[in-house]
């Protein structure tokens, strides 16, 4: 009888101590992870395939234009010029401060891929602490995930303004560049 209490109590511990080795099921942090990592990359791949550096190029050469204009036109100015080209000066407007926010967006991308990367690999290896050797539990866990979902939610807002302004510009581009460049052209011909 003795043997078998004692079987029995070297079974319950074998089983505690089997048990508290277990890591506990992350798998619901890993699809919240996924969920986040796939809504970013739904409107990186339509950010990245954008060329960013003609879209600048647009808005230089319409602030070049309006400069050239303004500073060489003489006259009064007929209506019908003025209301093409107050409808050609609004691409400047369309996407503000456009420099700063392409590389705001930029380094937003670097940056939280990383992050949900790190954050990945870590449940995936059952990771007990982060790199600065804070606790890696269910409260950190919950934490880390709500930061990810607001900072990508605000970037992918921020993607899918560009790219969505991004047919505007070439829209109103596309229409007015070609009446602008000649008045330039005609400008800079009778200023001879």
């Amino acid at each position: 009888m003795t043997m078998r209490i004692l079987y029995f109590f070297l079974a319950s511990a074998l089983v505690l101590s089997m048990h508290s080795c277990t890591p506990p099921d992350r798998t619901e942090y890993v699809k919240q992870i996924d969920s986040i990592s796939n809504a970013l990359e739904n409107v990186a791949g339509s950010y990245e395939k954008l060329n960013l550096n003609e879209l600048q190029a647009k808005v230089d050469t319409v602030n070049m234009h309006l400069d050239f204009i303004q500073a060489n036109y003489e006259g009064d100015m007929k209506k019908s010029i003025a209301f093409e080209l107050t409808d050609y000066r609004s691409i400047r407007k369309i996407i503000p401060e456009f420099g700063k926010r392409r590389e705001n967006i930029a380094n937003g991308l670097t940056v939280s891929r990383e992050q949900l990367t790190s954050l990945k690999k870590a449940l995936s290896e059952n990771a007990t602490h982060d790199a600065v050797g804070n606790e890696i539990n269910d409260e950190y866990l919950k934490k880390q995930i709500q930061q990810e979902k607001t900072i990508n939610s605000a970037l992918v807002k921020e993607i899918e303004f560009i790219v969505q302004k991004s047919d505007s510009i070439n829209n109103r581009f596309a229409r007015h560049y070609n009446q602008v460049k000649f008045w330039c052209d005609s400008i800079a011909a009778s200023s001879k």
